[in-house]
This record gives C-alpha cells, sequence and structure tokens, in this order.
C-alpha cells in the first residue's frame, strides 16, 4: 500500500518581503510521490488573480516538488516564465518581486474618485462614438505594455527558459484566425514576446509574433495530450475558473473532463489488449492497441475564485493587501492538498487519470 505524502511545519522569511509569516508543511521524498515520472504545472490567466498561483508554486518549492513540466496561458505563462527563468533556490524571491513591484507600479496608476468620475463620464461619450461608427474602444490597462515588458525581463533569464531542464509550453490565440496556439521550448527559441503574446491583462494591444498577431489567452491543460504518455502528477492552478452551473464558461474544467475521456479510453484499451493472446490480435485489433497507454495522471485542481461575480474588479485588484491574502490562499491550497491521504494515491487500475478539487479552500468529492 503507498503511503501518504508526509509534512512538517517550516517557516519562511517573509519579513523582508513584508509578508507575514506562514506555517507551511515541507514534504518529505516517499514512494507516493517518487512513482511520478512528470510533475506538471498548468497556470491560467485571471490578471491580479494569479498572484493565487505564485503562492501556490512557492508552498510545491517549500515542500520540494518542483515541475519538469509548465504551461501558462496570459498571467500564467509570466509566472511560468519566472519559475523556469531561474534556478530553483531563487524562483520564489522572483516571484515576490515581481508581483511586488506589479502592485507599487499599478498602485501609482491609481485615479482619485473624481478622475475615476471624469474618466468614466469620457469613457461613456467616446464608447457611444465608437459605437455608433462601430469600432470597439479599448479598456485602458493597469500598467503600460511597456513596462510590464521592462519588469518580466528583469526577472526571467530566458536562456534558462530554453534550457530544456524544464519543459515549457506557453498559449495564445491568433489575433486574425483565432486559433490557439501553443510556443514550446522544445520547438521554439521563447522570448519575452512569446510571454506576452496571450494579452497577460485586459486592454493591452496584441503582441507580434513572427508577423502574426497574438491577442488572447489559450487554456494550457490540453497541451498535456501532445507530450508522451508518462506517470505524471498535474497541478491545475486557477485563480479563475467559475464552478459548473455559476455563470461564465468553466474552461479549465472543461478541457480536463475531455482529457480525462480520452486517458481512460486509452487505459481501458491497455486492460482489454492483456486480455487477449498475441496470437488472436489481427491488424485492425493492433492498430487498435497502438493506442493504449498504462501511464496514469492524477490531477490536483486548485481554483481560487469561482464566482464571475464583479470579476473584473478582481482581475484588476492588484493591491498589496489583496495580492497577499491571494498568495495566501494559494499556499494554503497546495498543503491541503500535499496532506491529504488519499490524494496522490494511484487511479483505480481501469482509470487513467483521477481529479481532485480544492474550490477556495472547499474540497470537492474526487472524479
Amino acid at each position: 500500500m503507498t503511503k501518504p505524502l508526509i509534512l512538517c511545519p517550516r517557516r519562511l522569511d517573509w519579513v523582508a518581503a513584508g509578508f507575514e509569516e506562514p506555517d507551511l508543511a515541507r514534504a518529505r521524498s516517499d514512494k507516493s510521490l517518487a512513482r511520478f515520472e512528470r510533475v506538471a504545472l498548468v497556470l491560467s490567466g485571471g490578471g491580479a488573480l494569479a498572484a493565487y498561483q505564485a503562492g501556490a508554486y512557492a508552498a510545491l518549492e517549500t515542500c520540494g516538488i518542483r515541475p519538469n513540466w509548465i504551461a501558462g496561458t496570459a498571467m500564467g505563462a509570466i509566472n511560468a516564465a519566472i519559475i523556469a527563468g531561474n534556478l530553483p533556490h531563487e524562483r520564489i524571491f522572483r516571484l515576490r518581486q515581481f508581483w511586488q513591484e506589479l502592485g507599487r507600479r499599478t498602485a501609482q496608476k491609481r485615479e482619485t474618485p473624481m478622475r475615476r468620475s471624469v474618466r468614466g463620464w469620457l469613457r461613456g461619450n467616446i464608447l457611444a462614438r465608437h459605437r455608433n461608427s462601430g469600432e470597439a474602444a479599448s479598456e485602458r490597462p493597469a500598467i503600460r505594455a511597456a513596462e510590464l515588458r521592462e519588469l518580466v525581463d528583469s526577472v526571467v533569464d530566458f536562456d534558462r527558459v530554453n534550457s530544456g531542464s524544464v519543459r515549457v509550453v506557453l498559449g495564445a490565440v491568433n489575433a486574425v484566425t483565432s486559433a490557439e496556439t501553443y510556443f514550446d521550448n522544445d520547438r521554439h527559441v521563447l522570448t519575452l514576446d512569446h510571454v506576452l503574446a496571450s494579452s497577460v491583462i485586459a486592454g493591452m494591444p496584441p503582441t507580434i509574433v513572427d508577423g502574426q498577431r497574438y491577442g488572447g489567452n489559450a487554456v494550457s491543460v490540453a497541451s498535456l495530450d501532445d507530450a508522451r504518455p508518462a506517470d505524471t502528477l498535474c497541478f491545475v492552478i486557477d485563480g479563475f475558473d467559475p464552478a459548473p452551473g455559476r455563470g461564465g464558461v468553466a474552461r479549465s474544467a472543461r478541457e480536463i473532463a475531455a482529457l480525462r475521456r480520452n486517458h481512460d479510453l486509452r487505459r481501458m484499451i491497455s486492460l482489454l489488449g492483456e486480455r487477449v493472446p498475441p496470437a488472436q490480435r489481427d491488424a485492425d485489433f493492433r492498430k487498435c492497441l497502438a493506442e493504449a497507454s498504462q501511464a496514469t495522471m492524477t490531477i490536483l485542481h486548485l481554483v481560487h475564485e469561482g464566482s464571475p461575480e464583479q470579476l473584473a474588479d478582481k482581475m484588476a485588484d492588484f493591491s498589496p493587501d489583496t495580492m497577499r491574502r491571494r498568495w495566501q490562499a494559494g499556499e494554503s491550497d497546495v498543503a491541503t492538498s500535499l496532506a491529504h491521504p488519499l490524494w496522490l494515491a494511484p487511479p483505480p487500475r481501469r482509470l487513467g487519470v483521477v481529479v481532485h478539487e480544492l474550490r477556495g479552500g472547499i474540497v470537492a468529492p474526487p472524479r
């Protein structure tokens, strides 16, 4: 029987960064973790809500869990680049540096009530004029694109991103064709443009990559389907993913469901193949068996925010206190996940994927 992951308390040095000291758990390497050949981290967008992802990664790093495959889109692409673009012992510091500086710069641009009222009146008139002319008015981003580029460049070593020590996949949407595209450091030399290609903050203009305009984010869970089969522990960390029936489109949940159907089918083909002697396998059967896989995947889906109410305001709230709470929520949810006695156990033999979920710190039944 596989033993559960053992956790023990450890304190972090947060004083210099202005964060409170949380009580965190540090994982010891044991059989339940060692059985995974691939540790994957999937990071979505969500603007300021993505500070939750940074805290979640900090908890993983503190527990000694280091992903060797990372997918990111929108703000998640920035978090992914910071993680892959730094030495392990520097990653938490660089994440903290980025989010604190981003909060400082956006706070400088925060408007007084009078300026906000005047700008709202002007925007209303401009929107009306654009509607009459058939054009769209763009929202003013929380930080200028040039400032964000400078900030990301200061915390990411792209030579390290492209070294291949960590597989990195960044998702974006072609602004002309609407096709979802994945930039992969296994096939591309990733640059700052690739990181910013999914318009990481609302209101930012499209980014040009190889002469193509990219201006939207693509959920990256599906990119695991292109990876070679391997026993995988996958953390899918969403700043926002609406719960079923709460409005909006639960994209990560939908992608996870599709991934699960595919991998469960491949697992069942493998089990059926075991029951048929080689001498009885005709050409058609062998073609079907080529789709089989014995690899399994354990997905821990962590969602910070599931309510679409006032989502735009939440995504734009880069205030230090709010981001500190989101960071700490990410740490807490990872600690809860790793401490669960059954979550790292192998899936039932007939299943290729098992999914465990936390939403807002609340554990959902396993799927």
